[in-house]
């Protein structure tokens, strides 16, 4: 994937990360809890509440790589939380590559800014069409590696990214396998911007959305887990920050668009 500027790969050590907290799933979530910070509650009620058209009459809902299990707070239905850090509020314990649920049981499988921390996303999606019904669905919140992504990223030495690598090998490690937290921002523009090799690779899967979202929203919610400060911001005026984030990204996508929205289904 070809890219003009910033086209790296850039790869920062944890050490040097600019954001705080980093990996403090417990010290994200009980702060969140107490204080509802409006800026991230906005951002993460955007990321959520659009998944709940595609939950009604789904039976079982999972999701993997729950983190600080936010997504019990916007979505309608009762889901199972499952993550590789076995945290008080998460329901079990699962390495989403190597899934301990049974063949054709599951309805839908939500991963929200997940993927792009797997050492094998090839193996993800493999374990997902093993373990998901027929016209099951694979629901995705992502990072995009727009420009303005890129450079925010190099800013903060938060994560990092490669186009270095072949997201549609079996054999490919795309993150350090025994770091939770390592990430290739990378992956989701690599895995959904073809639509057409994705399906060639996992043919039993078919785009039922797929789009670009998330511009000024993200940085000035300050973080989900790892933390910047920023004003907290009346509601209103996250709505009108909304409402500008769709006309950029519709005019310069590949510059501001700093996120993604993914809807896969199992045909």
């Amino acid at each position: 994937m070809k890219k003009i500027l910033l086209h790296g790969p850039f790869i920062p050590h944890h050490i040097d990360n600019k954001m705080k907290s980093e990996g403090s799933l417990e010290e994200s979530r009980d702060n969140f809890l107490k204080k509802r910070f409006k800026n991230l509650d906005f951002l993460l009620e955007t990321r959520y509440k659009w998944i709940n058209h595609f939950l009604k009459n789904k039976k079982i809902v999972v999701e993997v790589g729950s983190g600080s299990g936010f997504s019990r707070l916007y979505l309608d239905k009762k889901i199972i939380l499952t993550d590789a850090n076995d945290n008080s509020w998460i329901d079990k314990f699962i390495d989403a590559t190597s899934m301990d649920f049974k063949d054709n049981s599951i309805d839908v499988i939500i991963a929200s800014h997940t993927i792009h921390h797997f050492y094998s996303p090839y193996k993800f999606f493999k374990e997902c069409d093993r373990v998901l019904k027929k016209n099951g669905l694979i629901i995705i919140n992502e990072i995009n590696t727009s420009l303005l992504m890129r450079v925010l990223l190099k800013i903060m030495k938060h994560e990092g990214w490669s186009y270095n690598v072949d997201v549609f090998s079996p054999s490919e490690v795309v993150n350090q396998k025994d770091d939770p937290w390592s990430a290739n921002c990378a992956v989701p523009e690599m895995l959904f911007s073809d639509e057409a090799r994705f399906i060639k690779t996992f043919p039993s899967f078919r785009f039922v959305k797929n789009e670009l979202c998330e511009f000024l929203i993200f940085p000035i919610s300050g973080g989900v887990v790892s933390k910047t400060k920023v004003p907290e911001l009346p509601l209103c005026i996250l709505k009108i920050l909304s409402f500008l984030d769709k006309l950029f990204i519709k005019v310069f996508p590949s510059i501001f668009a700093l996120g993604r929205r993914v809807v896969l289904k199992k045909i």
